[in-house]
């Protein structure tokens, strides 16, 4: 579904373009809004509501108890917010959001499958540069994977 790297600016009321090529993709589902969320790296992640669907099913069975379980449920489901597309492709992106990924002028958006990744420009580089700073490591998790 979604695939690639594209960069649009955020202006400064938080409304973003969403790319051309993942607005086909969300014209294609019949939607016309995304669920937006924090992720666990430093950027936000967006989900046809299909696919956010999927991930909820997927945690109905999260205990109410466990530490990490309830981490998780906090900062994931506790931060979605359902953002509609306007006429020009644009959604607005809460405050809150906004502040947690650092977005203010350029953002990249990384077409992961089924979701899409939204990062600030400066940030994401400096992210994948400190992965990168280990390629071996990196090699021998994804080979565990089959990769």
């Amino acid at each position: 579904m979604f695939k690639g790297h594209y960069i649009n600016s955020i202006n400064e009321k938080g409304r973003l373009s969403i790319p051309s090529k993942f607005r086909e993709a969300l014209d294609g589902s019949g939607h016309d809004h995304l669920i937006i969320t924090k992720s666990f790296d430093p950027c936000l992640t967006a989900y046809l509501p299909d696919e956010w669907e999927k991930v909820e099913e997927k945690t109905r069975h999260l205990s109410m108890v466990r530490k990490a379980d309830n981490f998780f449920l906090r900062h994931i489901f506790g931060s979605a917010v359902e953002c509609s597309l306007d006429p020009q492709g644009r959604v607005l992106i809460p405050a809150s959001l906004r502040e947690y990924a650092l977005l203010e002028k350029k953002c990249l958006f990384v077409g992961i499958t089924e979701r899409f990744e939204i990062w600030d420009m400066e940030r994401y580089d400096s992210f994948m540069k400190q992965a990168m700073e280990s390629p071996e490591e990196l090699r021998e998790e994804l080979a565990k994977l089959g990769l």
